[in-house]
């Protein structure tokens, strides 16, 4: 079964350098393509108010939105707080600027093992209160665990043909019924097709962000593009978005783009459909057999 392709809301979607009428028109696009899961956050600037505008301006019936809370923006300062003052205070700004009575889906974005444990006890409490429907943790290794091991709703990591540290875990979430969802699914740009030299200011941003969070180097990029192309007879591009959406270990990938352009690419991508031999040859498909990396 594939999973359900989403669009994140992030990044330049909330910055004031990009024009709100044009993040209006992709998200109108998005959800004239399908597309009916959104994920976005207090911390991408204005991209909440942003989203829950154009959302309301398209009248296109139920979507899902997800948010987070926890992690935020104090002048240049990145701040963490998941009190429980901190937090609510995130889910009534949240729940206002996305025009939702009730928040689809909570995240706590990126914390400790410890601030699961201290905000947990106000996600449940949040619930029971019908202010959010579902929570879970935005993060990376042994936190996510944690959030699972404690009964977590929703789990969102990274996975992707070259990153699959969250496999496993992907895995036993599945096993549990607990949503799984996948980011960075073209490995921070490193499968997606060629793009030329950076022209945009969001172009800057996606190679700033694809560095911070340890992108994949050229040389594993050309090797990971060449496996997905052997294995699968598509391109890498294609054949990378089927690896995460069509392998049974999310329920739904979030990819964002700031351009309509690769917008259009990532949806006709997703809905083409892949032979059941060349997707079997895919999802059996290993970087590094030897010492297991991937």
């Amino acid at each position: 079964m594939s999973a359900v392709l989403g669009f994140g809301v992030s990044g330049p979607h909330g910055a004031r350098w990009y024009s709100e009428r044009k993040l209006q028109r992709l998200i109108a696009a998005a959800l004239d393509g399908g597309v009916r899961h959104f994920d976005t956050a207090p911390f991408y600037g204005e991209a909440e108010m942003r989203l829950g505008r154009a959302l309301s301006a398209h009248r296109s019936g139920e979507v899902f939105v997800s948010t987070k809370t926890g992690t935020r923006r104090a002048g240049g300062r990145l701040v963490k707080d998941f009190t429980e003052a901190g937090m609510r205070s995130d889910v009534d700004r949240s729940r206002r600027a996305l025009g939702r009575d009730a928040l689809d889906l909570l995240y706590l974005h990126g914390p400790s093992a410890r601030e699961i444990n201290i905000a947990f006890p106000v996600l449940s409490a949040l619930k029971a209160e019908g202010k959010i429907k579902a929570f879970g943790v935005c993060g990376e290794g042994v936190p996510l665990a944690h959030a699972l091991a404690l009964g977590a709703d929703a789990i969102m990591g990274a996975y992707n043909f070259i990153d699959r540290r969250h496999e496993a875990l992907f895995r036993q979430a599945r096993a549990a019924g607990v949503m799984t969802v996948a980011i960075t699914p073209l490995a921070q740009g490193a499968l997606a097709p060629p793009r030329g030299a950076p022209a945009l200011p969001s172009d800057y941003w996606r190679l700033a962000r694809r560095w911070v969070r340890g992108g994949s180097s050229r040389p594993e990029a050309e090797r990971a593009q060449a496996a997905l192309r052997t294995a699968s007879g598509v391109s890498p591009f294609e054949a990378a978005l089927a690896f995460v959406m069509k392998g049974e270990l999310a329920n739904v990938v979030i990819t964002t783009t700031a351009q309509p352009r690769h917008l259009a690419e990532t949806l006709i991508a997703a809905a083409r459909p892949i032979e059941p031999a060349r997707l079997s040859a895919l999802l059996a498909a290993r970087l590094d057999p030897a010492d297991g990396r991937s």
